[in-house]
């Protein structure tokens, strides 16, 4: 009796070593395949919104706030734009959702211009577009965006 109970718990600690060693072998797969490991990337811009602009206004980058008297109540910096650049955010959220209005506005100033190929209602549109790229999934439940 005892030799069979043995047996099981070997029997259970190998099938458990086998299920962790099959998600270690696809987890060292995934990251070799993206030629550095992933959770040693370093994120430099949060901007998910990468498509191509309408009239080459690309929206700003989100960054990671640097300056210490800051970064902890706003973690997030918009780098690069030219309505709201240097701008510190305490969210993630307010901070895309202010990079994508800046772009929606500078689009719909060169489509105003005329001779743009484009209407403003198609910069709405890409407006939409660059929030819904900025919204995390229930799978990021934002922590690919900000980890505290």
């Amino acid at each position: 009796m005892k030799c069979r109970g043995a047996v099981s718990l070997s029997l259970l600690a190998g099938l458990l070593v086998g299920v962790m060693a099959g998600d270690l072998m696809d987890d060292l797969r995934r990251d070799l395949e993206l030629g550095l490991f992933a959770r040693q990337q370093a994120i430099t811009n949060f901007q998910q919104f990468t498509s191509a602009p309408l009239g080459n206004q690309a929206a700003a980058q989100i960054v990671s706030n640097d300056d210490s008297n800051d970064a902890k109540n706003k973690p997030f910096k918009i780098e690069g734009g030219q309505r709201s650049n240097g701008d510190t955010f305490s969210d993630f959220s307010s901070a895309s959702n202010r990079v994508c209005d800046d772009q929606k506005n500078d689009c719909a100033d060169l489509s105003n211009k005329g001779g743009a190929s484009f209407k403003v209602s198609d910069c709405d549109t890409q407006d939409n577009a660059c929030k819904k790229a900025n919204t995390p999934t229930d799978e990021d439940d934002q922590f690919l965006y900000f980890c505290d």
